[in-house]
């Protein structure tokens, strides 16, 4: 059984930098009137590229919020901070565990040495 490893921890990169990117534009348009929300689903992306799904096109949906502002944005920076630092361990995470696992290889090849 072939080790995918490092596809399945690419591809947590691509889908982590991918969600950092909406979440940055959140941020950038937290004083944007009208401005909706928006996130990824990282658990769901992350299945669907260790699927292999052709569509390369990740789904964006608007975020629910309790309370918009009185402009009809629903950007909560507090929230928005939140899940800036959650994306930002998961993508630190598998940066740690490709480097590991480079390391790993790398010792294999060298034979141990």
């Amino acid at each position: 059984m072939p080790d995918n490893t490092i596809k399945v921890l690419e591809k947590m990169l691509d889908v982590a930098a991918f969600r950092q990117k909406v979440l940055a534009s959140n941020i950038a348009n937290a004083d944007t009137p009208g401005y909706k929300a928006k996130d990824i689903s990282f658990q769901k992306e992350l299945d669907r590229a260790i699927e292999g799904s052709k569509g390369q096109d990740y789904e964006i949906y608007e975020t629910v919020t309790t309370m918009p502002n009185r402009d009809g944005n629903t950007v909560n920076l507090d929230i928005e901070m939140a899940k800036v630092a959650e994306n930002t361990l998961i993508y630190n995470a598998a940066t740690q565990l490709m480097t590991i696992k480079m390391r790993m290889i790398k010792d294999v090849i060298k034979g141990g040495r």
